[in-house]
């Protein structure tokens, strides 16, 4: 015994002085734990102060049946069960029984509530049982950050999503996550020991550290503007029956983005924000690209306005291969304005074959120095960089001129088109398209503002410039053009319709219906695109009749909103639009607001 005794004291004594600390340690973390402190995640406004998704504290409700004593347990149970029955879809009975099976069953994590708010809250802490707290009463209450979108569905695409995946890695799509870094915070941490039950306390130590909260972010889109272009593309797609869309409302001197929205067709027909098509989506600009081939024919002088093209019988072949023209038999002997506002195929290609005959690099080199070869990189993820052939590509051929001289064979976003349009507008310079208005601390009225970034400076020469405006306006107000159909009483509309094929060279044609352009044309305030994919060709295709009248209505009902967008005036915008001497003379001979 006294053996025992002694080897007894010896384990004592080596577990308490020779081996302690490192005994003392284990002790410490079986009882303290370091929690994260996640911050608060910065709002999303709209320019006119709307919120467009914002992060709120939601609460779930838990019960643990054992904790509970029996007898106080079968006393207020009834009640409970009333008061519970009054916060979701179940009846008093439904939450009695629930219970009952849940405690004899011996659970310890029953769910009871979910996503309720902190005033609810307070409330359930004061019900029957749940009253006496978590150790004899045996509630549960944990808390999660819910990020919310008050509009709903409108611009959800756009407003977008950012998650953590299994990596760690943050992931996501639209504003939320091109401006995730702003919008996050940083983490903070808290030191808790565990005390009982489950429960642990919060020390008050120099070990915690408190989080950061992220900034909030005020954006250009604005949300009348955004209903608007919603509404009415919604309402022409549905008509239409087309497999997507989008629509791109800008403002032209500052580049800022004031509404976008996207519409995707479901298997049943159903439409909604299946993906951000004006930012993401590459597409064969067809007509709309005409500007910048004229715009690169005029610069290298190598094109007289008044020059006679013969667009023969609507049919030009190339190495065996047809460009054909919309109207059947052609437009006869017209000179080179009058292929802009016709936006005659067979005219534009063999302007552009025989000025560049031999000199290919010329007319590439002129479109890449005005910077439509360059990718926007706005920030937001998925943008595709612009496919404009040069000769020295491998695939190049001699049907790669004539063919991207219409449209085909380039690759360009929507809002890459429009930041083009967009510089012809704004005097030739192209500023950068931006979502982002300003950061603010949350709770601080501090903010940074943003500033606009230039892309190009000038895309082309004054008088360049003049006269891709006059052709512009044309193709709305003159008896010939293409978008004559969208003549406004209201406000004047310069643009270009396009009407491109998809699946060309194969048994199933489709076409992409589009107009692009600006409005007011004497003082451009605002610059849009409309892109309707793949339309019901029984309804209707061409980008006059299915894009066209979506642009109409923007222009029409933003311009009756603000007072500083006025009727125009002939004189006016000819006053604007200063051409050549010669020019001129075309211009009153053919009687521009015919």
């Amino acid at each position: 015994m006294l053996l025992f005794g002694i080897g007894i004291g010896y384990k004592l004594f080596y577990l308490q002085f020779i081996e302690g600390d490192k005994y003392r340690k284990i002790a410490e973390d079986k009882t303290l734990k370091s929690f994260v402190v996640n911050p608060v995640r910065g709002n999303i406004f709209s320019e006119d102060g709307s919120l467009l998704a914002t992060s709120t504290t939601k609460y779930d409700i838990f019960f643990d049946s054992k904790t509970v004593l029996h007898n106080v347990f079968e006393s207020e149970i009834i009640e409970l069960s009333n008061s519970l029955s009054k916060y979701s879809n179940h009846n008093q009975e439904y939450w009695r029984q629930y219970l009952k099976n849940e405690k004899n069953n011996g659970n310890r994590y029953i769910p009871l509530l979910k996503n309720i708010s902190r005033q609810q809250v307070e409330e359930v802490k004061k019900f029957p049982i749940l009253k006496y707290g978590s150790v004899r009463g045996g509630l549960i209450i944990e808390n999660k950050i819910k990020r919310e979108y008050p509009l709903g569905k409108i611009a959800e695409r756009t407003i977008g999503y950012e998650r953590i995946d299994e990596n760690e890695d943050y992931r996501g799509v639209g504003l939320e996550h091109a401006f995730g870094n702003y919008l996050r915070g940083r983490n903070g941490h808290m030191v808790k020991r565990k005390i009982s039950n489950g429960q642990w306390k919060v020390l008050d130590n120099n070990l915690n550290k408190n989080p950061i909260n992220g900034l909030d972010i005020k954006t250009t889109l604005n949300t009348y503007m955004q209903d608007i272009v919603h509404d009415y593309l919604l309402e022409q797609t549905e008509k239409y029956q087309a497999d997507h869309s989008t629509a791109i409302l800008m403002e032209v001197n500052t580049g800022k983005i004031k509404a976008i929205s996207n519409f995707g067709r479901t298997e049943k027909g159903k439409y909604y924000e299946k993906l951000n098509y004006g930012i993401g989506e590459s597409i064969e600009p067809g007509s709309t690209f005409k500007l910048m081939t004229m715009i690169a024919a005029l610069e290298d002088q190598v094109i007289d306005t008044l020059k006679t093209i013969d667009t023969e019988n609507g049919i030009v072949d190339f190495y065996g291969f047809k460009v054909r023209d919309s109207r059947k038999g052609g437009y006869g002997k017209i000179n080179a304005m009058d292929v802009f506002r016709l936006s005659s195929n067979t005219g534009i290609v063999k302007i552009i074959s025989d000025a560049y005959n031999g000199e290919s690099e010329k007319f590439v080199n002129r479109l890449f120095n005005m910077g439509i070869n360059e990718p926007i990189n706005l920030g937001v993820k998925g943008e595709p960089r612009p496919k404009i052939p040069h000769p020295s590509d491998s695939n190049w051929n001699g049907l790669s001129l004539p063919w991207m001289s219409y449209g085909y064979g380039v690759l360009l976003t929507p809002l890459q088109i429009l930041s083009f349009y967009n510089a012809v507008a704004n005097d030739g310079e192209m500023v950068k398209p931006t979502f982002l208005e300003s950061t603010i601390k949350l709770g601080s009225k501090d903010k940074n503002q943003f500033k606009k970034t230039v892309i190009n400076p000038k895309i082309c020469s004054k008088n360049t410039l003049l006269i891709a405006q006059k052709m512009l306006y044309d193709v709305v107000h003159h008896k010939n053009g293409t978008a004559k159909n969208i003549k406004s009483k209201h406000v004047a509309i310069s643009g270009k319709t396009g009407t491109a094929q998809v699946g060309y060279g194969t048994e199933k044609v489709d076409y992409i219906s589009s107009f692009v352009g600006y409005f007011p044309s004497d003082k451009p305030k605002y610059s849009c695109i409309v892109v309707i994919n793949k339309p019901n060709k029984e309804v209707g295709y061409y980008g006059s009749d299915v894009a066209a009248p979506v642009f109409k209505r923007i222009a029409e009902k933003i311009s009756s909103r603000f007072p500083n967008i006025e009727k125009h005036k002939l004189s006016q915008i000819l006053e604007k639009i200063k051409v050549t001497e010669k020019e001129s003379k075309f211009i009153n001979e053919n009687n521009l607001d015919s």
